[in-house]
């Protein structure tokens, strides 16, 4: 009965799924606190669509995924929190046109200038977990323990400006730069995901 229970441990591919799945419960978990807290819940799930225009453009481009992604992903979330901050719209409504808005012209742009040499389209839409490498594992490794540390040295401001911005902002807390913070964590954590996705 426990070697049946311990068989899948001897393959890679299911012991990396296993620590990656792990890991990056642990990551969401942690960034996630703070984004509900927020009224900010579907913006995971946004974003990770959002950068997939960030995607399409550094394919076709030929610049490097990350660099493009990363960028697309945590411009997209910038703007998410400026909309949010100004007040003109509710949060989940910035959420649904800017991460729509993101995901449709990456469409848009495959659809123009068609897929060659982006083999990985499908991968970028779906992915799977048992495609990972230990290269994936290192990363979400990497961008957890910068979360944790993040967390663990700017507990106290970021927890006075999610419960209260602005209390905080009038007791001279820049709620600005702390909302940029907080948007870059969770932007490199849904990179960190999506890296497994598209390296394969």
């Amino acid at each position: 009965m426990i070697d049946a229970l311990l068989r899948p441990f001897a393959f890679e591919f299911f012991r990396n799924g296993l620590l990656v799945a792990t890991l990056a419960g642990a990551l969401c978990g942690l960034v996630g606190v703070y984004v509900v807290l927020k009224g900010m819940s579907y913006i995971g799930h946004g974003l990770s669509h959002a950068i997939f225009g960030g995607f399409a453009a550094s394919t076709l481009l030929g610049i490097n995924f990350f660099l493009g992604a990363g960028a697309w992903g945590f411009a997209s979330a910038l703007m998410i929190s400026g909309v949010t901050r100004r007040r003109l719209i509710g949060a989940d409504a910035a959420i649904g046109v800017i991460t729509t808005a993101s995901f449709a012209l990456g469409l848009a742009l495959f659809a123009l200038f068609g897929t060659a040499g982006s083999g990985s389209f499908d991968a970028a839409l779906f992915g799977s977990i048992l495609g990972v490498g230990l290269a994936d594992v290192l990363a979400i490794a990497v961008v957890l323990l910068i979360t944790v540390s993040v967390v663990f040295l700017r507990y106290r401001v970021l927890l006075f400006t999610t419960f209260d911005p602005e209390v905080a902002e009038a007791s001279g807390v820049n709620t600005a730069r702390v909302d940029a913070l907080l948007m870059l964590v969770l932007a490199a954590s849904i990179l960190a995901r999506c890296r497994s996705s598209v390296s394969r």
